[in-house]
């Protein structure tokens, strides 16, 4: 079983603290991925190299995170800020666990207005960039070999004279994860794949929810 995974603030529980980036401290914007070599899937740059599923240069990754309202709390275990995903040493170490040395993981603090730390947290990077979606059983189509589309998405903003041979615009959308094209890999971007969903192997998504990680919504995806 494959799970997909957002950030989800309701997961939270009580007394948990927001945070943002502190001005002229790092600029998701300005990350590049170490490695822009094309390979079908969809664009690195233009702000999407930290949602790459590729390792990135660290040069405009933030030290630092403030609480919006400076008050003592809880930072969530799962977190994001302006597309850095932020992970609690705790989450790290299940992370590494599973995946040693595969994702990068940078420092960062989390501070009060007074400058006071909070937490010593963690910017991860996912650094799998698989093609993870089976071709034989999922009815989305791949448009243009590049992004998987519904069908009633391409109904809807492209003209009929642009829909691929065989289209279907009544088939319902579904979506099915081919394990032999995932492999042993346990975290991962698909590069086919658009939105901010992360992808997790059953073995890890079962050890983060006994771990009960805060701010991790997993909801469970076909697999074949």
């Amino acid at each position: 079983m494959v799970y997909s995974l957002v950030v989800d603030n309701s997961k939270w529980g009580a007394g948990q603290i927001e945070v943002g980036l502190i001005e002229g401290d790092g600029d998701p914007r300005l990350v590049e991925v170490e490695d822009p070599t094309p390979d079908g899937g969809l664009y690195m740059d233009g702000g999407r190299a930290l949602i790459s599923g590729r390792r990135v240069k660290t040069d405009h990754f933030p030290s630092r995170l403030m609480t919006d309202e400076g008050s003592i709390g809880v930072v969530a275990d799962f977190y994001k800020v302006r597309r850095f995903l932020i992970v609690s040493p705790a989450l790290r170490e299940i992370v590494e666990r599973f995946e040693p040395g595969v994702h990068q993981f940078e420092p960062v603090q989390i501070v009060n207005r007074a400058e006071d730390v909070l937490a010593d947290m963690f910017i991860m990077v996912v650094c799998n960039r698989l093609d993870s979606v089976d071709r034989e059983h999922t009815t989305m189509v791949l448009w243009r070999g590049v992004l998987w589309r519904p069908p009633h998405d391409i109904v809807r903003t492209e003209p009929q004279e642009t829909w691929p041979e065989g289209f279907d615009p009544k088939a319902e959308s579904r979506l099915f994860f081919s394990s032999r094209q995932i492999g042993e890999k346990h975290l991962w971007r698909d590069k086919h794949l658009g939105g901010g969903s992360y992808f997790l192997s059953s073995a890890l998504a079962e050890e983060c929810l006994a771990a009960a990680m805060t701010g991790m919504a997993l909801t469970e995806r076909r697999e074949v």
